[in-house]
């Protein structure tokens, strides 16, 4: 119940040619010591495309494979600088580095920053918080050992992976086009070579502290998952807290037992009470108190305005800046009589991708009803555009 990961979304993003991607997802559920996936998917065009069909709501852990992405396989897993020992003339400042170990091999892949930053930006903006980075198809090196039917070798995806006759990984390497081979299990379970790589990425995730995670040392990303850890621990003593107050409420329930009955027995005998006229005005005057006080605490087509620019304001991309939020009073639509409130956004922005992003994502809202671009124009003055939205709920 208090386990940090519920529900991982694995994500294999592939770099194609002409700026195009490849990405198979999978939400991977964990239920007691059972992880099985409720939703998976492949997806191939733009990376907007792409974000656009992910679902949200759920931590990421991302796979980066294809082109600009390189491995390097070394044997002896006891050096020390695996990444010289690798790339002796490539300066380490401009790449991310991962490093896996199997037995006595080791595999050295890096990837440019730009490309990596660029990647992780685009979904971080999408609303896909990314908690850890690997780069191919190396963390299957966690769930090894879970694997059966791998032969003398198998593919997936692209992911090719030798193996010894006594079943020990010798060997990985990435081709483009590679023919799926082998009958892959995960336990007693058949698993598709679609999702090899999502279930290693979320196993990983799942047991981030029990396992030497395959992945790229990203400051923002590790930090971001640490931050993550530190909010569940706080969400843990919260719902210890909250558990033993029940238990002394329940507690205070029973010994108050006998006051309650006294008090049933006292109803019985006052009986039914007949409304009056003063009470019917009295109740008339109470509630309209009550519309007075909603006013003013901006209770607004069933929402406070406080729980309206939360939901705005989280949801919001940080290319995004937001000049004027306005509040409509409520009005009749003229097609269904139905009530109706409204919210105009006026904001500026360099990224329209941002925009679009930021519509698909307030469309999702159980309360928005509506969301409408009315203006996207160039602002005279700046090189900004100015765009104008509208929600109703």
């Amino acid at each position: 119940m208090f386990e940090p990961f519920e529900h991982i979304l694995g994500i294999e993003l592939t770099l194609l040619q002409n700026e195009t991607y490849r990405c198979i997802y999978a939400v991977i559920t964990r239920k007691g010591d059972n992880i099985a996936a409720s939703e998976h998917r492949t997806i191939e065009g733009t990376l907007v495309k792409v974000l656009e069909r992910l679902p949200r709501k759920h931590p990421v852990v991302l796979s980066v494979s294809g082109k600009g992405i390189i491995h390097k396989q070394l044997k002896g897993a006891e050096k020390t600088d695996l990444f010289r020992t690798a790339f002796s003339a490539v300066e380490k400042k401009d790449f991310y580095v991962q490093e896996a170990l199997a037995e006595d091999l080791a595999w050295v892949s890096i990837i440019r920053k730009t490309l990596a930053d660029d990647i992780i930006g685009k979904l971080q903006s999408s609303g896909l918080n990314v908690y850890a980075l690997s780069l191919g198809g190396l963390p299957v090196i966690s769930i090894w050992e879970l694997l059966s039917g791998t032969g003398e070798g198998f593919s997936a995806n692209g992911h090719k992976f030798e193996t010894s006759p006594e079943g020990h990984l010798i060997g990985y390497r990435y081709l483009e086009g590679e023919q799926n081979t082998g009958n892959l299990k995960l336990g007693d379970t058949k698993l598709a070579s679609a999702l090899l790589v999502p279930y290693a990425l979320a196993f990983q995730l799942f047991l981030h502290d029990k396992l030497a995670v395959v992945k790229v040392e990203n400051e923002q990303v590790d930090h971001r998952f640490r931050d993550f850890l530190e909010f569940s621990k706080l969400k843990k003593t919260a719902g210890i807290f909250v558990f033993a107050l029940l238990g002394l409420l329940v507690i205070s329930f029973f010994a108050l037992t006998h006051y309650n009955a006294e008090n049933a027995k006292l109803n019985l005998q006052v009986g039914a009470i007949t409304a009056t006229a003063d009470q019917s005005d009295l109740l008339k005057k109470e509630i309209a108190d009550q519309k007075v006080l909603l006013e003013k605490l901006g209770w607004n087509g069933g929402y406070s305005h406080a729980f309206l620019l939360n939901e705005i304001g989280s949801s919001k991309p940080k290319a995004l800046t937001l000049n004027e939020i306005q509040f409509d009073r409520l009005k009749e639509s003229a097609e269904n009589k139905d009530v109706l409130a409204s919210i105009k956004i006026t904001g500026e922005t360099s990224n329209l991708s941002a925009v679009n992003n930021w519509i698909f994502l307030l469309k999702e809202k159980k309360w928005a009803k509506e969301v409408r671009l009315l203006r996207y124009q160039q602002d005279t003055e700046s090189e900004s555009f100015v765009f104008n939205l509208i929600i109703q709920y």
